[in-house]
């Protein structure tokens, strides 16, 4: 397996990791009313979710690389519009600004036949556009609960899936769609409301699909909304896998190794605390932390978020 492919995919785990997975809540905006946020994240980790769910620096299972590490700078915006009162456009942009860095050493016997290493610190960077997302939210009920569901297309946008340097892709490079059923509920007699949802997510590439679930709850104090939000993706086939490929283990006749590079699809969850401070009836400031606490083939850490909203 050439080199490059050994570290580009390993790369593509992180890219995939959700920093741009959010998912609404269930209600629609009224008609040409709209909502827009944008806001700026930072996230740093030495650290993975490996393929059998343990928490381990990156590269542990890698022979021939050391202190390896993933950073994601990042804008995104997040926009959505009332068609009606029933029908609210929904689109999502964000740009990436990608380091990866690791120390890659060969060992070998010098002259006298002693052992020997020689390190070779590598940091590749991209940036630029990642997946535009452009998805309709239709009301179903509203009575109780608020029912809709929200159907949409994930597009690359101006990169490629691999490289030339070796660096983090700014996105897998295929079409994918998602499907999602969400419910809302808010309570009259406190600031308090709840929303969830589940979906599906059709993947276009050689990864397999994905099953979806979102879930907060929220509490207004004055001008202050408190809210925590859980999201997770499950994916429709069980890692280990390489590249889409599942991967059976122990191998065929009983011996084998499982291979260095594992990795492809995905489990994930992760917890969004947030505080957002409205400045005034159209005006709001959002500060958030994004915590991939459970996984496979994935990263491990917190991702931070500072964003402004507009609404009107």
């Amino acid at each position: 397996m050439k080199l490059w492919f050994n570290i580009s995919v390993f790369a593509l785990i992180f890219i995939l990791a959700p920093v741009d997975f959010v998912y609404p809540g269930a209600w629609t905006q009224k008609k040409n009313h709209f909502f827009f946020k944008l806001s700026g994240s930072y996230f740093h980790t030495t650290r993975e979710f490996n393929h059998t769910g343990k928490s381990a620096p990156i590269f542990a299972e890698r022979s021939g690389f050391e202190n390896a590490s993933f950073q994601d700078l990042g804008l995104n915006v997040y926009f959505e519009y009332g068609i009606s009162h029933r029908i609210t456009l929904v689109s999502t942009l964000p740009v990436k600004f990608l380091t990866s860095s690791w120390d890659k050493f060969i060992e070998f016997a010098d002259e006298n036949g002693n052992p020997a290493r020689e390190i070779i610190p590598e940091s590749p960077s991209t940036s630029g556009f990642s997946d535009l997302s452009i998805a309709g939210r239709y009301l179903l009920h509203d009575g109780f609960a608020i029912l809709s569901f929200q159907g949409g297309i994930k597009l690359p946008l101006f990169y490629t899936s691999r490289p030339n340097n070796s660096g983090s892709p700014l996105g897998s490079g295929d079409i994918d769609l998602d499907a999602l059923f969400l419910l809302g509920k808010s309570f009259q007699s406190q600031p308090l409301y709840l929303t969830g949802g589940i979906g599906y997510r059709y993947r276009g590439g050689a990864l397999h699909d994905e099953l979806l679930f979102t879930a907060e709850v929220g509490y207004k104090i004055k001008q202050f909304l408190f809210k925590v939000n859980l999201d997770g993706i499950r994916n429709t086939t069980t890692p280990p896998d390489l590249a889409g490929i599942t991967v059976v283990t122990p191998l065929p006749g009983g011996g084998g190794v499982v291979p260095s590079v594992i990795v492809g699809d995905q489990h994930l969850t992760k917890i969004s605390p947030a505080i957002i401070l409205d400045i005034s009836p159209k005006l709001a400031v959002q500060a958030e932390i994004l915590h991939v606490f459970d996984g496979k083939n994935t990263v491990n850490g917190s991702i931070y978020s500072l964003g402004i909203i507009l609404t009107n």
